[in-house]
């Protein structure tokens, strides 16, 4: 069982077309349909934190260089989820410092530096943002 993301489809697409409809009028169907969109969408998000995690880390360490910051954040040791979050993390506090100094500038560099760190961080904020899942008509 490697695809996770495929397991959790799955087993949320079940819930939501086949369970819920069942319990349809009592409680429990609201909390079956619920945990199959959770499902669905924990799928999803899984199959997508790497590559995520990756396209973050290099943007904010492009956006560190161009405020001139060095930046002592070491390489994740491996390419696992944990260990990119953690990096990430680390340079996410570097462009929060990076960030409150050239807010309190006027020069041009600064504004245009500022911009682009806001830009990033709309983009990042999106790209964690679940897509509503499709599913099938319910089974009744």
């Amino acid at each position: 069982m490697t695809d996770i993301g495929m397991v959790l489809g799955r087993l949320g697409t079940k819930l939501v077309t086949e369970v819920a409809p069942k319990l349809e009028g009592d409680y429990s169907g609201g909390h079956a349909a619920m945990a199959g969109l959770m499902s669905v969408m924990a799928g999803e998000a899984w199959d997508g934190a790497a590559d995520r995690l990756f396209t973050e880390i290099g943007e904010i360490r492009s956006l560190l260089q161009q405020g001139g910051m060095a930046v002592d954040v070491p390489e994740s040791p491996s390419l696992k989820v944990s260990d990119l979050t953690k990096e990430r993390d680390f340079l996410a506090l570097n462009l929060i410092a990076l960030q409150a100094s050239v807010e309190t500038r006027e020069d041009e560099a600064a504004k245009m530096l500022n911009a682009q760190i806001w830009v990033h961080l709309m983009k990042t904020a999106q790209a964690r943002m679940p897509s509503p899942p499709v599913f099938p008509d319910a089974e009744g």
